[in-house]
């Protein structure tokens, strides 16, 4: 939903009139059943705000309306309407409020969003169940029912919403007997064979499944697939994980000076787990050709093995980049922002760049820092102060 906005008035200071109260729950559910990607509104006509076409006299549509203003102050909604004009009321100048933070409306107005109303349903389901499992021998029980039931608490499977009750429970004992058999296989994998097709349903729930009975390892991660482009000598100096595809391939056929020599790697799957990628396990190698397998012995010797060899990473110029730029420098500790890359993309930051939302970023975090003293010292500086982004693919390999 919505990030939280600073505001004059707070949960702790509006008082809950029935009058808001209703057209705040009125606004939250509509924007629960919204399908689209624009801001949800609520049209304060006859049906959903009758008090204001039908106030006695205007100094109770006055009350009413200064009411409106101090939710709007909150910065949970916003009032649209239109324009003034020659004898148009409140009311003819079709006002409606808009959504801005769902968490902050709906904790002032007591409304339970509808995925924790079913959640909640569902642990109350699970509990009856289980504390019923003597006389139902059938049901698969957790060894520590209570221990599974705060976890759910804390960390609800709402992509299950849209089951019945008993469906999702029946999806959870399987998933039990999947982990008591000892069976390995892919973490997607077995979360789609439970979950009706819901492959990441089981991302980063390892708590669940060591709680449902899984040994160590018995579910993993597939392996990251590296792309590798070596020099046209075969031997490199220096590797760049770069980390789009199109760059990738313009950087691969269109060498230049600055990466005449180096091993371009494009990380396919790659996810901040990035101590995978030195696990022979844990990721796999694809030889961009033309290519000689000779090649692969240098780079085995690199990844797997203690040859020492400088480390870069260029991505896009936004904070998602430079928190996989954090995540290599937990596996390749030197690893430093590739300097003629990102002077490029600032420069493009200078001359405007996009907004975080304009690219559906807006929810990418800070990282604060990455330990690399360009990307601390120059990049994440820049992007603060200018509140923009660049694209990696803005970069001009020529």
């Amino acid at each position: 939903m919505s990030s939280p906005t600073s505001s004059r008035l707070t949960t702790a200071t509006l008082a809950v009139h029935p009058f808001l109260q209703r057209l705040a729950v009125a606004l939250l559910a509509k924007s629960e059943r919204s399908t689209g990607q624009g801001a949800v509104r609520l049209p304060l006509d006859r049906k959903s705000a009758p008090e204001l076409h039908t106030a006695a006299n205007a100094d109770q549509l006055q009350l009413l309306i200064m009411l409106l203003n101090d939710l709007c102050e909150t910065g949970w909604v916003g009032l649209q309407i239109e324009p003034p004009r020659a004898f148009a009321s409140f009311t003819d100048r079709k006002p409606r409020l808009e959504l801005r933070n769902f968490d902050e409306l709906a904790a002032w107005a007591g409304y339970t969003p509808r995925a924790l109303r079913w959640q909640r349903q569902w642990l109350e389901h699970l509990a009856a169940q289980w504390a019923a499992a003597v006389a139902a021998p059938e049901l698969t029980v957790p060894n520590d029912p209570r221990m599974v039931l705060d976890y759910l608490a804390r960390n609800p499977m709402t992509q299950l919403e849209s089951l019945s009750l008993d469906e999702a429970t029946q999806s959870l004992s399987a998933l039990i007997g999947l982990c008591r058999s000892g069976r390995s296989m892919a973490l997607r994998e077995a979360s789609a064979r439970v979950f009706q097709g819901r492959s990441k349903l089981l991302d980063s729930r390892d708590e669940l499944l060591r709680l449902l009975g899984a040994a160590p390892g018995q579910f993993f991660e597939p392996p990251i697939q590296l792309l590798l482009a070596p020099p046209g000598t075969g031997s490199f100096t220096d590797v760049l994980f770069v980390e789009n595809l199109v760059t990738f391939e313009h950087m691969a056929d269109e060498r230049a000076p600055a990466w005449d020599r180096s091993l371009l790697i494009y990380a396919a799957g790659f996810r901040g787990s990035a101590r995978r990628l030195r696990s022979r396990s844990g990721s796999r190698l694809y030889l961009r050709m033309p290519s000689t397998n000779a090649s692969l012995v240098a780079v085995d010797s690199w990844l797997f093995g203690a040859a020492e060899t400088p480390v870069s990473f260029f991505g896009d110029l936004d904070f998602a980049g430079m928190q996989i730029l954090a995540s290599l420098r937990e596996v390749f500790p030197g690893t430093s922002a590739w300097q003629p890359g990102y002077r490029a993309l600032t420069r493009l930051l200078t001359q405007g760049g996009h907004l975080p939302d304009q690219a559906s970023k807006g929810q990418q975090v800070d990282p604060g820092e990455t330990g690399c003293p360009y990307a601390d010292q120059e990049l994440l500086p820049a992007m603060r102060r200018h509140g923009r982004f660049v694209d990696q693919e803005a970069f001009d390999s020529a």
